[in-house]
């Protein structure tokens, strides 16, 4: 995973965590002690303090006013992209709404309620940032029904809560890379605002990921690896799948759907590679040129 400087998710801790305050930090970063732990619960309390300094009111921080300065092309193009993000995040803010009452009673923790609290604040702001994003381009957002199947599978089936913060780790990965990347095309100041807020928030999301996910996959039988195997090859196919039919939408702003997908799929090995799993754990989708949708 490469986070720069900016968006690491530390990068903004309160101070009193950088400070030499014992007393503090003890009494506000020791967990509850528990036997038995599933969870290291010391990382998850530490991540959910930062998680709770780093909330931000998207009115204050994105000027929704500030002119586009797009081409009719241009802002057609980010409204079908924002569109297909906007769907994504809407998926991403019902599951977790839906799958955190499961992952706290099955890890027994009350930090990963404290801190899946606030990455549940973060998906409903990017949903309302996103929205507003939209309709300021002069399009109220759609839910996208045909993506629909990427929620499903990310939680539906046998090992529920592991396949979804296992799912969880792919959409995470692929929304900093498209962020990053959307930063960098040719975007309004809106759309570049709104996609460096969201990042930090993001890189955030992904620190936690490698922080349980360690833990939850040495519990998890051969059957449960198997599965999440299959669940996770699906996603990343079907995703290089829908995506071929934005290619030419996205360079048309300077974003190169093939080298989006191969920066993916990399940082998902290096994650892969962390979590002690082979690299080739999924069998990655293999990126294809063509601009149509296979229906």
């Amino acid at each position: 995973m490469n986070e720069t400087e900016e968006n690491r998710p530390d990068a903004k801790a309160p101070s009193f965590l950088l400070n030499d305050n014992p007393t503090l930090q003890e009494l506000l970063l020791k967990p509850t002690t528990r036997d038995n732990a599933i969870l290291n619960d010391q990382k998850i309390r530490r991540l959910y303090v930062q998680a709770a300094s780093q909330q931000w009111f998207a009115p204050q921080r994105i000027d929704f006013t500030a002119p586009l300065g797009l081409t009719d092309e241009q802002r057609q193009v980010w409204i079908r992209l924002a569109g297909v993000f906007y769907t994504l995040e809407k998926m991403g803010l019902n599951v977790i709404m839906g799958m955190m009452g499961r992952a706290v009673r099955k890890f027994r923790s009350d930090e990963l309620a404290y801190y899946l609290t606030e990455q549940a604040h973060d998906e409903g702001r990017h949903v309302f940032v996103i929205e507003n994003y939209l309709k300021r381009l002069g399009a109220p957002p759609k839910f996208d029904r045909s993506l629909q199947i990427l929620g499903q599978v990310t939680h539906t089936g046998f090992y529920q809560v592991e396949n979804w913060l296992f799912s969880t780790l792919f959409s995470e990965n692929f929304a900093s890379s498209f962020l990053r990347r959307t930063r960098m095309a040719t975007i309004d100041p809106i759309g570049a605002e709104m996609c460096k807020q969201l990042l930090v928030d993001e890189s955030r999301h992904i620190h936690f990921l490698h922080i349980v996910l360690p833990d939850i996959l040495d519990r998890l039988s051969l059957m449960g690896k198997t599965y999440l195997r299959a669940s996770q090859g699906f996603m990343m196919h079907f995703t290089e799948r829908v995506s071929r039919g934005l290619k030419d939408d996205a360079a048309l702003v300077g974003i190169d759907r093939d080298a989006l997908l191969e920066e993916v799929f990399e940082n998902m090995e290096k994650s892969y590679h962390t979590l002690g799993l082979n690299p080739r754990f999924i069998p990655f989708a293999k990126i294809r040129n063509s601009s149509a949708i296979v229906h």
